[in-house]
């Protein structure tokens, strides 16, 4: 019974020798997931600019997130089970989706931020990791620009005007140097964009010109 129990998903992530979402036993490169695994992720659909985020000038995400879905699986274990060795691998993957006329040398890289009493429950932020580990590939330069006033409640769940009201109003430009005229907002992930959208709409009240996004997985 111990054995058939070790094939659930559950047990896969207390015992990382097997996958966490076919269960077949990882190579010693693994990181959680296997490589097939790994090569299965759904690449995401281009965000045409009609359905851009407000505020929002452009918006890359490397993967689809879907209900059921791995990159889910993959969201999930690194922010909610703590699976933080996840972040290197997910920003290099994400590095591979990426056109090269995104990148640009004019942004400042600024991860979305928790608000102080959940980054204490969860030690760290998931946005901030994954956009240390993708500086890690490009180079750049990431400034904590943003703070969060308010711990709003969870957003899984809701629509996008629900979404819309529980982040009005939650976040606050932190810094009084000039602001920079380009912004790389990164996230892990973008459902209906509207904390995205919030975010920008602080920072270019406060004088940043441009604000693009990057995540590494958007629901379709």
């Amino acid at each position: 019974m111990f054995t058939a129990l070790r094939n659930w998903s559950f047990w896969s992530f207390i015992y990382p020798e097997r996958c966490a979402h076919c269960t077949k036993p990882l190579d010693q490169s693994s990181v959680l997931f296997c490589d097939t695994c790994w090569a299965e992720l759904r690449r995401a659909e281009k965000t045409p600019n009609e359905r851009l985020p407000r505020h929002i000038d452009q918006i890359h995400a490397g993967f689809a997130y879907l209900e059921g879905g791995l990159t889910r699986e993959v969201v999930h274990a690194l922010k909610f089970s703590g699976h933080v060795e996840l972040a290197p691998k997910m920003a290099e993957l994400l590095i591979r989706t990426l056109p090269v006329s995104f990148m640009d040398s004019e942004d400042v890289w600024v991860p979305v931020p928790l608000h102080w009493l959940r980054r204490g429950d969860r030690a760290f932020n998931q946005s901030e990791l994954l956009a240390r580990s993708l500086l890690v590939h490009t180079g750049g330069t990431l400034r904590p620009l943003l703070r969060r006033t308010r711990n709003t409640p969870a957003q899984s769940g809701q629509g996008f005007r629900r979404r819309a009201e529980n982040v009005r109003g939650a976040f606050a430009y932190r810094e009084r140097d000039l602001a920079p005229k380009s912004v790389l907002l990164v996230d892990d992930v973008v459902t209906t964009g509207a904390t995205v959208s919030e975010c920008a709409r602080v920072l270019k009240e406060a004088g940043v010109e441009r604000v693009r996004v990057l995540a590494f997985a958007r629901a379709e």
